[in-house]
């Protein structure tokens, strides 16, 4: 059995098994009615602010060349005036281009008779009186290294190391409508990431999953080592169920609804009466005082490993806080190394005991059952990095929250596969 046996809790990492597939359905009627208030409300509204701050400044090379921007017709004028306007025919701004990648450039000839290259925003063309004939944009002439397309008319070209800038800064404006849709759908793919955020959040915090990052965070693993030696005494039942997810997990696993639901409806309420904080301790306390100071007790190990099973089944309903579980934990440890030399030990008294629960249950194929536990076991305790590779002889920590965690760092370092 591979190491990789004890990444299982990292299978709902992303929270696929605790509803997330459902949120999502819900989600989109939320998004769309978000979408359609964007892009129908708040669209209009904002449409006018998006306008002007996209617009070009007046005077700025690529807006409208309005009356007061001067043609030019030579080189000698563009490079005189600073700022100009050019006057071509339609056919010449339609037709006459050099394309380089994205870029269309148009070939212009000045009334002096001189060929230059133009960048030209065609948003800001206007008409004049004359048919065919049109006033450019605002432009400035531009010193550049001109792209190979461009080059290829150098020799034509009255100035090559620079072109008629009337593109400058300009980017395309959308219409309302366009604008209206595409903020409607930013709205809704904000809302649908800032809801699975917290969906994220909420779940690790509920600790219905493992957290996708800071998996050591996840709030059911040891935190010590004392918490890690318990949670292997109940190793066994944690691997057992198709349910559970298994070791180091103090709980067994993660408390989505239906888990949390089954502990304390089926599990703790029907299978052991256990209805709330002063009952459930009562029932651990009771599983391991009769043997506490004993070594003639049958199926001790039966007892206590439900002992602290139950106590990590209570903690994952809220029934007790980390703090009761560490205590108790230590009560229910120190029986359990009083009683027993070492896991095999352990394990043995928990499966003879098991069997013996299933005959008195009247479970005729107890024995099968018996067998079926005492594989997983052996499976557990083959793993060099499994439950059973925790020393028996840990010192059990009566402090909260706090002890030793040299063996569990080096669990934990081996513990989440980061092929999974």
């Amino acid at each position: 059995m591979s190491a990789t046996r004890y990444k299982i809790s990292n299978k709902n990492i992303y929270g696929f098994r605790t509803g997330m597939y459902q949120m999502m359905l819900l989600m989109i009627p939320l998004l769309i009615v978000l979408s359609l208030l964007a892009e129908f409300v708040l669209g209009p509204v904002l449409y006018g602010f998006y306008q002007k701050d996209a617009a070009l400044e007046e005077g700025a090379a690529g807006s409208e060349a309005g009356a007061h921007v001067q043609v030019a017709e030579s080189i000698a004028d563009m490079e005189r005036l600073g700022t100009f306007t050019l006057i071509t025919k339609g056919a010449v701004v339609n037709h006459d281009t050099v394309r380089s990648g994205d870029q269309l450039y148009h070939r212009l000839h000045l009334p002096s008779g001189e060929l230059v290259i133009a960048h030209i925003n065609k948003k800001a063309i206007q008409e004049t009186e004359e048919a065919g004939v049109y006033r450019l944009p605002t432009g400035v002439w531009r010193e550049w290294e001109p792209p190979a397309e461009v080059l290829v008319y150098e020799e034509l070209l009255a100035a090559p190391d620079h072109y008629v800038d009337m593109y400058g800064d300009y980017v395309p404006v959308l219409s309302q409508s366009d604008y209206g849709m595409a903020l409607g759908r930013m709205a809704s793919a904000w809302l649908f990431v800032i809801l699975l955020f917290l969906y994220r959040v909420i779940g690790v915090r509920l600790w219905r999953f493992a957290p996708a990052i800071f998996w050591k965070r996840d709030p059911p693993l040891p935190k010590n080592d004392t918490e890690l030696w318990c949670a292997s005494t109940f190793a066994i039942w944690a691997h057992s169920f198709s349910m559970l997810e298994g070791w180091p997990l103090v709980t067994g696993v993660h408390g989505s609804r239906k888990v949390v639901a089954n502990f304390r409806q089926t599990s703790l309420g029907e299978q052991w009466d256990i209805h709330d904080r002063r009952g459930g301790l009562q029932t651990v306390h009771e599983l391991t005082e009769k043997h506490s100071g004993r070594y003639d007790t049958p199926c001790a190990g039966w007892d206590l490993c439900r002992a602290t099973q139950l106590l990590g089944m209570m903690y994952l309903v809220r029934m007790i806080n980390r703090e009761e579980l560490d205590v108790e934990f230590v009560r229910a440890g120190r029986v359990i190394q009083q009683r027993f030399g070492s896991w095999d030990e352990l394990a043995e008294s928990y499966l003879e005991g098991y069997e013996a629960w299933l005959a008195r249950c009247g479970q005729s194929d107890a024995a099968q059952y018996a067998a079926r536990r005492r594989s997983i076991y052996l499976q557990l305790k083959a793993d060099p990095d499994g439950p059973y590779s925790v020393p028996w002889r840990v010192d059990l920590t009566a402090t909260p929250g706090e002890g030793e965690r040299r063996v569990l760092k080096r669990v934990l370092s081996r513990y989440r596969d980061p092929k999974l």
